[in-house]
């Protein structure tokens, strides 16, 4: 199964390291229609009206899932959501559930934030 990640998860940022056992696909960016949100030590990424967020794509077996599911809180802080990528793919990806405000959107949709 393809996972889209786009905060922690990937290359060179804190928890990479879990993925360890997935298969690294590419860099990409979801369809239009979410927003990125600096949440202070990680990302969160929502639905949104307008917005494309840029992560990465990794092939993962299901008996990943669990850590996974664990390490975001799913799914008290996180859903998991199937969503379509800007090259017309499907992938699981960890949508934020909480609170957010306009100022703490990452213009450009990209973390870390520069």
């Amino acid at each position: 199964m393809r996972l889209f990640v786009y905060g922690s998860l990937m290359q060179g940022q804190t928890a990479a390291w879990r993925l360890a056992e997935g298969r690294r696909i590419g860099s990409s960016q979801t369809a239009d229609g979410f927003a990125l949100f600096d949440l202070g030590e990680f990302p969160g990424m929502q639905p949104a009206p307008d917005g494309k967020v840029s992560g990465e794509v990794y092939e993962i077996s299901r008996q990943l899932l669990p850590a996974l599911d664990a390490y975001e809180d799913y799914p008290v802080l996180f859903s998991r959501e199937t969503i379509r990528l800007v090259d017309d793919t499907q992938a699981l990806a960890y949508l934020f559930r909480g609170k957010t405000t306009p100022e703490l959107r990452l213009v450009g949709g990209r973390w870390p934030p520069k």
